[in-house]
């Protein structure tokens, strides 16, 4: 992999090409860069892989992915990149752990072959089987539901119980279950090999003890990027995986355990390690170190590992004369009735992921100490975060320092963007801010900048800025006992060594005690007592010791250091063209489900929805294209094609505002035309009856103000007064009245701002009468609705002019602004530009004339397949593998894109040998004049008549009870942004009619071999040909492939 003069965040200019047969290790100081390097590289593959979609397509399913960085363009050879860090999770309650990894849909489909029903009254997300009281959430504005009790079900499905551990378990019970657990019931409850493998790495990942009803939304960033990696395991092939931080949470012998499944991972992948530590950082073959420094010191790829040698500080040893005392410590696996710390000491706990640290200390602990020790005072350092921080929150309000240092700003440039350690020597010394800055950058923090949302840092670093600002407290109390959880947390060893020695000098106060839980070994090497927990176990702690450095130590030092793990990894090198012989329709169709069914559908929630149909175990370096379907949707602009437009923004010689220029940008779009540089108008005329009186006195016709009744009246009012403030616009005169300023606005409407409704608490924006009755015109009843309707027209966009951005700030190439540049024809944007690659090979495409601004969905299908495999070609992409259908018919004008593409992917051509002729070509001759046509039964063709009819009315009377015959099943709320969802009824197979109804008999035959069955299963052996045996009878002919099409009209030619 090339990067080539990649710029983010404090990465600029980097120059750097990546093997792909090493396993990589990427370290450095926390924010030095490498973390930024490879988000930036996953989020480009993944903006390459959906660009190939139709528009339409990838703005709803992928509104995030294409924000465009415009360095980043610029990489070569891309493999297929999939980045695990700090993911943001779905706070969807109805996303569990069972829903995510589709083991539930397997137990609710064998609860149903049991009973004899509907998979779907097996789901919580229906109203065939979900809690009335709760809709199958489980809870009711935060508080369990009283009628299920949380088990989200309703009492009939409640009712229904299979025998498991020789006790009878409803649906609930088994969502209660454990991974373990359900692993052991695999076979009982029919679980698939695929998913068995899933629930096996999930259990090796050391997270089994996970139960299937876990919302995804409450498990830990660590529980997360495990949960991830052990379905990585089972379904990647030939791609780089980045795994940020792994040993995060983890004991050493549990990151050891999950180093070695990450070995097996590295078997079908390319391995990248983020990490501090040297135990992740010595497995791989290679490593690459970021610095030289942290935050605008760092940003750049350095020989040697700039991180300096763990310190450790001159720990107490004196032995402690007083102890704080804890009793009857009894919550979920704690089980202790005494328990005991030394005071003014560092005292670590330690063991097992999932073991019970965090019950005792964040709960036990801290719990009785504020019972029993009233007087003195627990900081609980970075643990109430969520509740402490809002989305605005910084550093310097967290800090309580921004007013103070507001009145600096006019003296120290750029006071709040710049880091900390850059403006540390322009305050004054006595001032507050300068103390409790100092002490940051004495934490290692110096990198930091006071703008930084307190939302984006680790946890390591929030817990730093936390114990700044509770040492700075203005309480004062006879003891403070601190408590930190895991103050480790992506933080590089140099700002360990400070944050330790800052420590040290905390508890030269006797008066201050501090815990911490902790895996890294550097911390506890630093701690005065050592509380381990070992592995997690089932039975209740009752005891634990609280052991000395030193004791401790001589225990560990008795025990055999692990054998060294070595991961190797490599990406298999894929080349060539392949021509399939035959079985051509299966391998793309398998393909397809792997590219949107396994990469695509991982990708967002909204994906997961849309790709419901595509299923696929392996998620691979696998593009399907068929280059007779639907390349592009309406509104495709030609500057899109190939990210033309972002090459031409990066060629700008001194842009440095290239966010506002951002074309790809939902953001950046003008809100009137959402970005389509065009809007529907229709005759004015129609909606006026009298021009001479003002809006509310008559303007309108009186059915379209019955229609503006549903947009409220009083929303109207408000907009028109906000706007009059504002403009000095008065749209409540007369029409005959208004100046052109006013009638434009009254008409199109005022988007440069959004006016504060308080009454409606909320916020507005005049929109203008034009979209108003165009979108509400629809629930009338009268003529004027259909006469609106035949006026419409599209126009120019009224607010941006056709130049899709919602801002004036311009981009001057010479004298011509970017807004003009996509309105010129091409040759006229060469003069502008100058050659650039990919303008000359676009030119050579569609020929010099054709303007920037042309919608591509309107041009010849030879033209449009010629600049797809163009956009395949300039992705750069490397080790995929290509999958083509109806490729032939286009072949001279692709071969030279196909031969670039296979010299680093393979192109496998899924055509149907000596067919050159395309669908539309053959619907066009075989199919549009005679007496069959394209939306013609394969059964009509054969003779049969009105079968629909027949069948439509066995349905009314022959319902399936579980969809009631619509052939769908409505579900509630299953993914973010989509309230309502509709899934194919299993059990009817989407017919909507019962079995009695599949039974029936029409023309000879049953309804069920009619609606499922094949031409050999209908019509005699004498009447069809061995070529059309196979093809569905209740398909219409357009729906047929190309083979299938030839088959039917040859058969046809033939008994004629």
């Amino acid at each position: 992999m090339k990067v080539n003069q990649l710029i983010a965040n404090n990465i600029n200019k980097l120059d750097t090409v990546i093997p792909f047969n090493k396993s990589l290790g990427i370290a450095g100081l926390s924010g030095s860069g490498k973390t930024t390097l490879c988000q930036t590289i996953g989020e480009e593959s993944k903006k390459r892989l959906v660009s190939l979609l139709p528009k339409a397509e990838y703005q709803y399913l992928f509104p995030n992915i294409m924000e465009t960085n415009f360095s980043a363009i610029k990489m070569e050879e891309m493999p297929l990149v999939l980045f695990l860090g700090k993911s943001s999770i779905s706070s969807n309650p109805r996303s569990t752990i069972g829903t995510h990894t589709g083991v539930f849909k397997e137990i609710r489909e064998k609860l149903a072959e049991e009973f004899n029903l509907s998979p779907e009254v097996f789901s919580f997300n229906n109203q065939l089987g979900w809690c009335a009281g709760c809709k199958g959430r489980g809870t009711t504005k935060n508080i369990e539901c009283k009628k299920c009790k949380g088990k989200r079900y309703s009492e009939e499905v409640e009712q229904r119980t299979i025998e498991l551990f020789a006790e009878s378990h409803t649906i609930s019970d088994i969502n209660d279950l454990s991974v373990e657990s359900i692993l052991s019931l695999a076979e009982e409850l029919n679980i698939s090999e695929a998913k068995q493998h899933i629930l096996q790495n999930i259990i090796n990942m050391n997270i089994g003890y996970l139960t299937l009803n876990r919302i995804m939304g409450t498990l830990s960033g660590g529980e997360l990027t495990r949960l991830y990696l052990a379905e990585f395991m089972a379904v990647s092939e030939n791609a780089v995986i980045i795994i940020d931080e792994i040993s995060v949470g983890l004991d050493n012998e549990t990151l050891l355990q999950i180093l070695e499944e990450i070995k097996q991972l590295g078997c079908k992948n390319q391995i990248w390690l983020i990490d501090h530590s040297d135990t992740v950082l010595d497995t791989t073959d290679e490593q690459l170190f970021f610095g030289p420094g942290s935050g605008k010191y760092g940003g750049q790829i350095v020989k040697e590992s700039p991180r300096p040698k763990p310190i450790l500080s001159e720990r107490n040893y004196k032995m402690p004369t007083e102890y704080y005392t804890f009793h009857e410590l009894y919550c979920r696996n704690i089980q202790m009735t005494e328990f005991q710390i030394p005071k003014n000491r560092l005292v670590t706990v330690t063991g097992e992921s999932g073991c019970g640290k965090s019950t005792l200390v964040n709960e036990c602990l801290a719990t009785d100490f504020l019972k029993r020790y009233p007087k003195d005072k627990l900081v609980m350092v970075g643990q109430d975060r969520n509740q402490s921080i809002t989305s605005r929150s910084t550093v310097a309000t967290f800090l309580d320092i921004k007013k103070k240092l507001t009145k600096y700003s006019e003296e120290i440039d750029d006071i709040f963007e710049r880091s900390i350690e850059d403006i540390i020597d322009e305050i004054p010394n006595e001032d507050i801010a300068y103390k409790r800055l100092s002490l940051l950058i004495k934490l290692g923090l110096g990198y930091l900048t006071l703008e930084r949302k307190t939302q984006t840092l680790s946890t390591g670093e929030f817990q730093c800025v936390h114990l700044v600002s509770e040492l700075f407290a203005k309480t004062r109390n006879p003891h403070t006992l601190f408590i930190f959880d895991e103050p480790s947390k992506g933080l590089s060893q140099n700002i360990l060594n400070q944050f330790i020695d800052s420590v040290r000098g905390i508890l030269q106060d006797e008066s201050v005690s501090i815990i911490m839980i902790e895996h890294n070994s550097y911390m506890l090497e630093s701690s005065d007592y050592i509380v381990d927990f070992g592995k997690r176990q089932l039975e209740s702690i009752e005891h634990l010791d609280v052991v000395s450095h030193e004791d401790y130590y001589r225990q560990k030092r008795s025990v055999n250091n692990a054998e060294q793990i070595h991961i190797s990894s490599t990406l298999k090198r894929k080349e060539g063209v392949h021509y399939l012989k035959e079985n051509h329709i299966n391998y793309f169709k398998n393909a397809e489900n792997v590219y949107k069914g396994g990469i695509l559908k991982s990708l967002s929630s909204m994906a997961r929805l849309i790709y419901g149909e595509y299923e696929s175990d392996t998620m691979a370096a696998v593009v399907a294209i068929d280059l007779e379907r639907h390349l592009y949707s309406q509104y495709s602009f030609l500057y899109e094609i190939g990210g033309l437009i972002n090459h031409i923004v990066a060629a700008h010689p001194t842009n440095k505002d290239t966010r506002s220029f951002d074309f790809y940008s939902q953001d950046n779009h003008c809100p009137s035309c959402s970005g389509r540089l065009q809007i529907e108008v229709f005759d004015k005329e129609i909606t006026i009856q009298d021009k001479n009186v003002p809006f509310w006195d008559g303007l309108f016709d009186p059915e379209i103000m019955k229609v503006l009744k549903f947009y409220q009246y009083e929303k109207i009012e408000f907009l028109f007064e906000e706007i009059k403030n504002e403009l000095g616009h008065d749209l409540s005169k007369s029409y005959n009245d208004m100046s052109e300023e006013e009638k434009h606005t009254f008409w199109y409407g005022y988007f440069d701002k959004s006016f504060y409704d308080k009454k409606g608490k909320t916020r507005r924006t005049w929109v203008g009468f034009n979209t108003i009755i165009g979108g509400y015109i629809v629930i009338s009843k009268a003529a004027i609705k259909e006469d609106i309707k035949t006026s419409k027209e599209m126009m120019k966009c009224p607010i941006c002019k056709g130049t899709l951005l919602n801002h004036h700030k311009p981009l001057n190439f010479g004298d011509t602004d970017i807004r003009e540049i996509i309105n010129q024809p091409l040759n006229e944007v060469l003069k502008i530009v100058g050659d650039l690659p990919v303008l000359v090979k676009l030119k050579s495409i569609v020929g010099d004339d054709m303007i920037m601004t042309e919608d591509v969905s309107l041009l010849p299908r030879n033209i449009q397949v010629a600049l797809k495999m163009f956009e395949l070609e300039q992705a750069s992409f490397s080790n995929y593998e290509m999958v083509l259908q109806n490729v032939l018919p286009f072949w001279d004008e692709i071969k030279g894109n196909i031969e670039s593409i296979c010299f680093n992917n393979q192109v496998t051509i899924c055509d149907f040998p000596n067919v050159y002729e395309t669908r539309e070509t053959i619907i066009d001759k075989y199919f549009t004049n005679g007496k069959y046509k394209k939306l013609t039964y394969v059964y009509e063709a054969f003779g049969y008549k009105k079968l629909v009819t027949q069948i439509n009315k066995i349905k009314k009377s022959n319902q399936c009870p579980f969809c009631n015959g619509k052939k769908v099943i409505t579900e509630d709320n299953l993914h973010d942004g989509v309230f309502k969802l509709t899934i194919p009824c299993i059990t009817c197979n989407a017919s909507g009619i019962n079995d009695e109804g599949l039974k029936e008999i029409v023309d000879g035959i049953d309804v069920q071999t009619w609606l499922t069955g094949k031409v050999s299963d209908v019509v005699d052996e004498s009447l069809r040909t061995e070529d059309v045996a196979d093809i569905l009878i209740f398909n219409r002919i357009r729906e047929l492939n190309k083979r299938e099409m030839m088959a039917v009209y040859e058969c046809l030619e033939k008994n004629n």
